[in-house]
């Protein structure tokens, strides 16, 4: 019995063999892949770099008063268009004016006392100015008590510095007055020498300096701007009390903006002025704003290990504002008459090197794509370039008008039939 089932079996292999190879003959034809195709062009690309960074103002002023006084008047508010020269706030000067009608009056007097000594004394003269003398003499007299008054009081911390320096002021155009009186008197009664005339002369400069301080002085009561520009913020409004230690206004240029980019010493081949620039903001997400590299840092920062690069943007719509956080790309290195591919034609799988010694392996990323040729997809090896947003470079594995599978290729297996469908797209 044992040896029939071996019988049996020997003759039933054969045909069960051929049995199986009829049945994988008859198996359909595997269907083509359906997919787009692009050819292989050339063109230019360049390496891009991207950045991230603050929008900041051209050009940021801050205005700070000169004097202290009380503001009568702000002329500006915030997001306010300035001109240079116009005002932006007005101070009290009532005692500054009248610091500098004093200092008019005592360049008057010096200038009568060079025109009388230019044509000498007559006797009434000589009995006027005795009263004139006199006079500043009691003038000196009041003014000295109220200088000594006000200096305790300014020690006390009763009075304002002002008050103080006021009366200081006064005390000593009264002592002036006084020594200018009796100089006076004594030219007069003598007759004036060669060095009176010459100190004479000198007083009428000094009191001629003294008119041109004192109109400053009163100058630094309307305060104007320094540029054209925007009013970021102001700080103060009339009836606060402007000192030199704080500011107005803050003015900002922002007809042109700048970006300032922080990059590795790696890159610094890559950096100079005129580089092309792209920005782009949250604000306006469909726009890119133009703009170039305007300086570069000669210099590393030894405590960041950074080099840093400004870019300028025309900004004539205002639409890029100080602070605003922006995504910058610069296009370094342009490759010319190179060739490109789209970005989505090309695959890559990784390669796993193994090292011996106990050393740990590497993983080898090979990058390639799909050919097609007599209606069969095969897959290439390539190397790449430089690579844009669309478009990347093939500096080996491929030639220019080949054509390369940009849709379907991820069914795609060496070998695959396919069916071209659509028009070809273009390269980059």
């Amino acid at each position: 019995m044992r040896n029939t089932f071996f019988v049996l079996l020997a003759f039933s292999i054969p045909f069960c063999v051929a049995s199986c190879e009829k049945e994988r003959g008859q198996q359909p034809a595997k269907n083509p892949v359906i997919v787009e195709v692009a050819p292989v062009k050339q063109g230019t690309i360049a390496k891009e770099l991207k950045f991230t960074g603050s929008i900041e103002a051209n050009t940021t002023v801050q205005v700070y008063p000169k004097i202290t006084a009380q503001i009568e008047e702000m002329r500006v508010d915030s997001s306010d268009t300035i001109k240079k020269g116009n005002v932006i706030a007005l101070l009290e000067s009532d005692e500054l004016k009248a610091q500098l009608a004093q200092a008019e009056a005592a360049l008057e007097t010096m200038r009568a006392k060079w025109a009388q000594i230019e044509v000498g004394a007559r006797p009434e003269e000589l009995s006027q100015t005795e009263d004139l003398v006199a006079k500043a003499k009691a003038n000196l007299k009041d003014a000295e008590n109220n200088y000594q008054r006000m200096k305790a009081l300014f020690r006390r911390g009763t009075i304002a510095r002002r008050q103080f320096e006021t009366a200081e002021l006064a005390y000593t155009v009264a002592k002036a007055d006084r020594n200018s009186a009796q100089e006076r008197l004594e030219m007069l009664r003598e007759g004036a020498t060669k060095e009176d005339r010459d100190a004479l002369k000198a007083q009428v400069s000094q009191a001629k300096a003294a008119l041109d301080f004192a109109g400053i002085r009163l100058s630094y009561a309307r305060i104007t701007s320094p540029i054209d520009g925007t009013i970021s913020k102001r700080f103060l409004d009339p009836g606060n009390l402007a000192v030199p230690t704080k500011a107005l206004v803050t003015i900002v240029q922002m007809d042109t903006i700048k970006v300032i980019v922080y990059f590795s010493d790696n890159q610094i081949r890559y950096m100079e002025r005129g580089i092309k620039a792209q920005l782009t903001v949250a604000a306006y997400p469909n726009q890119v704003f133009h703009g170039m590299i305007d300086k570069v840092s000669p210099t590393l920062n030894p405590e960041t290990r950074m080099f840093s690069a400004e870019t300028k943007v025309l900004n004539e719509r205002r639409l890029l504002r100080p602070g605003m956080f922006t995504a910058v790309t610069l296009s370094v290195d342009p490759h010319p008459d190179t060739l490109l591919v789209p970005k989505e034609a090309v695959l890559y799988r990784e390669e796993y090197l193994e090292h011996t010694g106990g050393s740990k392996g590497k993983v080898r990323r090979n990058n390639y794509l799909f050919v097609v040729e007599n209606g069969k997809a095969h897959m290439r090896d390539i190397v790449l370039g430089h690579e844009s947003d669309t478009a990347v470079e093939v500096s080996e594995g491929l030639k220019q008008g080949e054509k390369i599978v940009v849709r379907g290729l991820h069914q795609l297996n060496d070998g695959d039939i396919v069916k071209v469908v659509g028009s070809e797209r273009s390269g980059a």
